[in-house]
């Protein structure tokens, strides 16, 4: 099977859905021979920052001198950067070939999720991975990462309000729900959390007889953010360095400190694993000249955690932002929490033709809050009138955010802008 034949195959998957349970992915998974037994896992769950921490945990384990596999989704920019091992993706090739092998064993109406999770547990096996940082979807309990039978440490960022349609109306059943990956024997790790939230976790932690560690955040200090680097020190490590921005990536970085230390990491492993990850995607600069930045902030705690991003950087500038919601989201905490900072707001409609909120509908939502905002036919066009009004002002910085379905379009239409001089801010040859 050809590469686009493979990727064609997962698509036709995405009709199926989201089918929260463990039955299918436990019958697809023993018709490949059980390849997550025996799997060291670290398994990560929450709402937000979940894949920036199985990043940092990922890094750290690799200096560490260990073979790392990482499963992080969605994929953003390709398909295939959901499985790695060291760092590295997997092969077009070895990604084809496992495609057409769980498919072809896939009788069991799998979705693509679990399709994937199968893919990526194929794969760490065939690899000789030590352990696996393996991120979950949406859930915890009934997530279909949950098969790991193996798992020695539950790393749990910050849960709020999201996915209410599978996991529930309030936090505490939202936690609930998230707190199923802990299992007996594990150490958990936990982001600072609300107290509801942290007794749920510290419940179910004496239920199994899981350990429980959560970042004191009395012992994080001298912080310097930077758009290019942050620094900071974290109980008795000074001077640790992180690339990517903003304070919430700060206690991303500083649960997973507290993850190594749980699994005896060196500190030369802990220091290098921070300072060497990248994440794309998540505040991340892609153009220079306007400045243009991308990022996935889709429900309330990441609007907020944007929001801070943008006060702490872009205090003198004007924004203009580019938006695209999935209707499922809680669409109007995110526009409360970001469209009063922008200068004008653009709304596109984002690729997932079945989720998605159209351009017309997100600009009459956005109009509550700011009146400055029109519906754009295409991401393409959206782009184009962004970069003619940035051109204006050499102050403005552009915004690109809501779905991360969206940002590789956003990319590509800020790639293929041939026919701009990099050197005169935006203006036509």
């Amino acid at each position: 099977m050809k590469f686009d034949e493979a990727l064609e195959r997962l698509t036709q998957l995405n009709k199926r859905g989201i089918h929260p349970g463990l039955e299918g992915i436990e019958k697809l998974l023993k018709a490949l021979d059980n390849p997550e037994r025996g799997l060291k896992v670290v398994h990560v769950v929450g709402t937000n920052g979940k894949g920036s921490t199985a990043l940092f945990i990922s890094e750290m384990l690799k200096a560490s001198g260990m073979r790392c596999g990482l499963y992080s989704s969605p994929a953003v920019f390709d398909e295939r950067e959901i499985i790695k091992v060291n760092g590295r993706v997997i092969s077009k090739a070895d990604y084809a070939s496992l495609v057409e092998e769980v498919c072809d064993l896939n009788t069991f109406g799998c979705t693509r999720f679990e399709v994937e999770t199968a893919m990526a547990f194929r794969y760490f096996r065939d690899k000789g991975c030590d352990i696996a940082v393996i991120e979950a979807g949406m859930g915890g309990l009934m997530d279909a990462t949950n098969v790991v039978t193996d798992t020695v440490a539950a790393v749990i960022t910050p849960i709020g309000m999201d996915h209410r349609d599978y996991l529930g109306e309030t936090v505490t059943e939202i936690a609930t729900q998230k707190a199923g990956v802990i299992k007996p024997g594990c150490v958990v790790v936990s982001a600072p959390q609300l107290p509801e939230v942290a007794d749920v976790l510290k419940a179910k932690a004496a239920e199994v007889g899981a350990s429980y560690v959560a970042v004191d955040g009395s012992t994080l200090s001298k912080v310097k953010l930077g758009l290019n680097k942050t620094t900071f020190a974290y109980k008795n490590l000074s001077g640790l360095e992180i690339n990517l921005r903003g304070n919430y990536q700060v206690v991303n970085a500083c649960v997973a400190v507290e993850a190594a230390e749980a699994l005896s990491l060196a500190e030369k492993a802990i220091r290098k694993g921070l300072s060497e990850a990248r994440e794309s995607g998540r505040f991340e600069k892609i153009c220079d000249k306007p400045l243009f930045y991308i990022d996935g902030a889709h429900n309330e705690p990441a609007s907020l955690a944007l929001r801070e991003c943008i006060k702490t950087y872009f205090t003198k500038q004007k924004i203009i932002y580019i938006m695209g919601m999935l209707r499922d989201k809680d669409i109007i905490s995110v526009i409360k929490n970001t469209v009063d900072l922008a200068e004008c707001v653009f709304t596109v409609a984002t690729p997932n033709a079945a989720r998605t909120l159209s351009a017309y509908e997100l600009a009459d939502a956005v109009r509550e809050f700011n009146k400055v905002v029109t519906s754009v036919d295409s991401v393409e066009e959206a782009v184009e009138m962004a970069f003619m009004m940035a051109s204006q002002d050499k102050d403005t910085v552009i915004l690109a955010f809501g779905s991360l379905s969206h940002l590789k379009r956003i990319r590509d239409a800020v790639d293929n802008r041939k026919n701009f001089k990099p050197d005169c801010h935006g203006a036509k040859r």
